[in-house]
């Protein structure tokens, strides 16, 4: 008997990992659709990422844990009321995407009855997965594909390998109305995102700076930040000779979509920001160092990427530099290399 036919109507499918892992989940929960149009799959997430998934209409239903409230004061009690919940909701299977052990534990909890998710060394998580698949790194490695096996071993076909989300047209007037230069499209827009999760990701104010000094005026430039990357944009406005046409940390993740949604080019690190404008179909140059493109890179033609170094260390865990030169891998990108490519690239779209 194949995993597919014994899978039911009610799936919750678990992934507690980052914003950009949400948007990976999309092709995976699109294609289990396609193959069980009958069937509600909703999505289990860390709170941040979810409104992006609510944006995809294959998703039944988008759960949100908040991370930091469960690992807070009475954290335990709120986790087993949280467990509760999902018990309540009767789901029929669960499917982990990741190899962690809290995700496991949810999905045991749920009292689904089948438990589907990769292998790992750990015995004890192994035994609480009623079907356990076998990770192939080598023909898969990329997390999109990651999750795409999952729904290759059930039996199941592939029908659409894209990721993309569409921004609802009332998102899109909000921010045109928000920055009223947008509703202007003579002009090409470029929006520029230095900041990353890890210190290590990031290619350095000096060299967004320069990059942004090369296209200022002639093209409109939107610098844009997460709310803790107030430091690294004044790093980078103290060194524009002009200003930019927009500069903020303060969009939601939906508003920044529609901001993407609605420029020529995205220029950033590796980080969540990359694929949200590539899942709207924005052009994006990709800065690559500790990371590696083959494993995380943006799910697109529309792409050109930095991928220069050939230090051994990479790909690496990215909590300390290995290299006696710190961040040696992404600051082989030159300025001058990504101005080249920035030009390259406008003069085709």
């Amino acid at each position: 008997m194949l995993l597919s036919d014994h899978l039911g109507e009610n799936i919750l499918v678990i992934d507690l990992r980052y914003i950009g892992d949400c948007l990976f989940l999309i092709p995976l929960i699109r294609n289990l659709k396609l193959n069980i149009p009958e069937a509600k799959i909703s999505a289990l997430v860390n709170e941040g990422g979810d409104s992006l998934l609510r944006l995809a209409p294959e998703v039944h239903q988008v759960i949100a844990i908040n991370r930091a409230e469960i690992k807070g004061r009475f954290g335990a009690f709120k986790f087993i009321k949280f467990l509760m919940d999902i018990r309540k909701k009767k789901f029929d299977t669960t499917i982990i995407v990741p190899h962690s052990d809290r995700p496991t534990i949810i999905a045991l909890a749920s009292g689904a009855k089948t438990r589907i998710g990769y292998a790992n060394k750990s015995w004890w998580r192994n035994a609480l997965l009623t079907d356990k698949l076998n990770y192939n790194s080598d023909k898969n490695p990329h997390l999109i594909e990651y999750n795409l096996q999952i729904v290759k071993d059930l039996g199941f076909k592939i029908y659409d390998e894209t990721l993309s989300i569409q921004i609802p047209h009332a998102h899109i007037e909000e921010i045109k109305t928000r920055y009223p230069l947008l509703k202007d499209r003579n002009k090409k827009g470029i929006i520029v995102h230095p900041g990353a999760r890890g210190y290590l990701r990031q290619w350095g104010s000096e060299n967004f700076a320069e990059v942004i000094n090369a296209f200022s005026g002639d093209f409109r430039i939107y610098l844009v930040g997460g709310p803790s990357e107030n430091n690294i944009i004044k790093e980078i406005t103290d060194k524009l000779t002009r200003p930019p046409d927009i500069i903020t940390t303060k969009l939601s993740l939906i508003e920044f979509a529609s901001l993407c949604s609605l420029s020529n080019l995205f220029i950033g690190n590796d980080s969540a920001p990359i694929h949200i404008a590539a899942a709207v179909g924005t052009f994006v140059i990709g800065l690559y160092g500790p990371t590696m493109p083959k494993f995380c890179r943006p799910w697109t033609d529309k792409s050109l990427l930095f991928d220069i170094s050939k230090l051994p260390c990479r790909q690496c865990e990215q909590d300390v530099c290995l290299s006696p030169k710190i961040k040696a891998c992404i600051e082989e990108i030159k300025p001058e290399q990504v101005i080249e490519g920035v030009k390259s690239v406008l003069n085709r779209i």
